[in-house]
């Protein structure tokens, strides 16, 4: 079955630390992280701290062990906002936490071409949906799965969400964690953010191969 990657709903990089003390941090750093010219809303809180910079827009949040670092607009491809030169801003706000984990996230909306979505999930993902609706005493209208693998040390994530008759909401999540791990260079940090959305994003079609 062919899809058409329509468009990027969201895109986000992530960083996990064994503790982070949002006490240390400096707020009016972070409220620089754009340049002179952008006028940041920060909300610090005892349990979370939330920077918004429009007109980017651009979300900043600090809490529960994290950095999340996301570009909610609708875009054509990634990289609109260089994610990865923000994170490692964000990081060097907090040097005496250490990092224990970091992950790419990216939302995109799918096209099926000439197929039923809520159909098509339960075809390539369901085995037994007779079994299901029986034990359910109801009809089976739709499936959401969620598929985790691992290539190497990189565990991947991935939720197929129908929306519509044509539409699916894909989340795909790149998650680097092992001993000794460390925050890339910013070059290398870019690289991988724009290499595993290749991956993932040429992986998709493969999924649907078997589909109607």
């Amino acid at each position: 079955m062919d899809i058409d990657i329509q468009r990027v709903l969201s895109q986000n990089i992530t960083l996990v630390y064994d503790s982070l003390d949002l006490r240390t941090i400096d707020t009016s750093e972070l409220k620089g992280l754009m340049g002179v010219e952008a006028k940041p809303m920060v909300m610090d809180t005892p349990e979370m701290i939330v920077a918004v910079y429009p007109p980017h827009p651009l979300i900043i949040q600090i809490g529960d062990r994290r950095i999340r670092v996301t570009f909610p607009r609708e875009s054509e491809d990634i990289g609109a906002v260089p994610l990865w030169e923000i994170a490692i801003k964000c990081h060097q706000l907090v040097p005496q936490s250490q990092l224990v984990a970091y992950g790419f996230n990216y939302d995109v909306e799918v096209e099926l071409a000439g197929g039923n979505a809520h159909k098509v999930m339960l075809d390539l993902f369901v085995s037994n949906p007779k079994m299901i609706e029986n034990a359910l005493k109801g009809h089976l209208v739709s499936s959401i799965p969620r598929i985790k693998f691992r290539r190497g040390q990189t565990i991947y994530d991935l939720v197929l969400e129908p929306v519509d008759e044509q539409h699916l909401k894909v989340h795909l999540n790149a998650h680097f964690q092992f001993e000794g791990i460390t925050l890339p260079s910013e070059d290398r940090l870019e690289e991988s953010f724009r290499h595993e959305f290749g991956y993932l994003t040429s992986m998709l079609p493969r999924l649907f191969e078997g589909g109607e």
